[in-house]
């Protein structure tokens, strides 16, 4: 392999594929990334086992083709500390060498031949996306998916595709979270998938629009055990999480007959505030609603305690509930929406935070004890 790249662009490629090959692994080709030259493009691949990458970067000259695997934070060390506009690699099958004006970098190779097979987007796309959409869903729904349990189906995030519309859902057992958009294109039925909550953590970090301005579509593409998605000269494959997901729907209350509108920044603000006399062990705020305030209080044992006021609009008999603040919070953080909603029916049932649409997002949260 012989080949000339912008060293900014291959830069960039490879700090994104470095989302995956920098955690900690028992094989050591895990670690590495893929080069492969071919034609006027440089393909890199990486993958972890479970997800991969492939990106692809436009090179100036390839005089040779060919390819190499090297240790991806070696290399983007280098790549990364040289101030070349240009760069060169050359590549056999004991050394990859990195050159600039006035540099020289060697470093050994490891046998493409081991590498695992990194799957290709060659087929028609099942669904298209929007990009600014799917990033906004996936954001508003991963931070409720499960860690470390064993119930694997509620490790990752549902998408549940409905005529033209995509639901992803995500839940721990103690709070819910739904986002929905409409697709571009579809050219699949309805389908139940569930993603594995790293990979869309990849997605966020290395999928980005178009430079030049352009729409932001994503590719989609569902098999019985994989996704794939692309976009422009990136492509993201993630095995599919195994099991049945919960039947959420029956978590969601149908009826409320309390309903509080409040400004969401204002409200962040105040559970902030409030958290700050909680503790580990009583990690609860109450939430009283009367008429056109909320009062939001808090109580650490031998510490001190808390009170916000805020003025909301409320319907409904007054109540008073209590919830995890770093649940509500979780969700208020990503929103975006100018005002949120809080419906509730009474302090021992769960209560839903959410906007005017709640096809486009819906948040569950269970209460706590006071």
């Amino acid at each position: 392999m012989k080949i000339r790249l912008p060293r900014q662009d291959f830069q960039d490629a490879l700090s994104a594929i470095a989302t995956l090959t920098g955690g900690r692994t028992t094989r050591p080709i895990l670690s590495c990334v893929k080069l492969k030259a071919s034609g006027d493009l440089l393909e890199l691949a990486a993958t972890d086992g479970e997800a991969s990458l492939r990106i692809n970067v436009p090179a100036l000259s390839n005089e040779k083709k060919g390819q190499a695997v090297v240790g991806t934070d070696r290399l983007l060390g280098i790549v990364r500390e040289m101030s070349d506009v240009e760069i060169a690699l050359d590549a056999d099958d004991r050394h990859c060498t990195i050159r600039g004006a006035g540099s020289e970098f060697r470093i050994f190779v490891q046998s493409a031949a081991d590498f695992p097979p990194v799957p290709e987007f060659t087929d028609e796309a099942d669904l298209v996306v929007d990009g600014v959409e799917l990033r906004r869903m996936i954001s508003l729904t991963i931070y409720a998916a499960a860690r470390e349990t064993s119930r694997f189906a509620i490790n990752g995030v549902l998408w549940e595709k409905q005529g033209k519309k995509l639901f992803m859902v995500a839940t721990d057992g103690r709070r819910l979270a739904r986002a929905g958009s409409g697709v571009r294109e579809s050219r699949a039925g309805d389908f139940q998938a569930i993603v594995p909550a790293k990979a869309l953590s990849v997605f966020e970090r290395v999928f980005a629009p178009p430079r030049d301005g352009r729409e932001w579509n994503i590719d989609v593409k569902v098999m019985p055990n994989q996704v794939l998605l692309r976009s422009g000269d990136r492509v993201l494959a993630s095995n599919l999480v195994e099991g049945h997901f919960p039947k959420y729907q029956d978590v969601i209350p149908r009826e409320t007959d309390k309903r509080a509108t409040v400004d969401r920044v204002e409200l962040h603000a105040a559970i902030r505030q409030a958290a700050q006399l909680t503790t580990e062990e009583s990690r609860a705020i109450r939430l009283a609603f009367d008429g056109a305030r909320l009062e939001i209080t808090a109580n650490a044992p031998e510490q001190g305690d808390a009170r916000v006021d805020l003025p909301i609009e409320f319907t409904g008999s007054a109540m008073e509930i209590g919830f995890n603040p770093n649940f509500l919070n979780d969700a208020l953080r990503v929103l975006t929406l100018p005002k949120v909603n809080i419906e509730m029916t009474d302090k021992t049932r769960p209560g839903i935070i959410c906007g005017d649409d709640r096809n486009e997002f819906l948040y569950v949260i269970m209460p706590v004890s006071l």
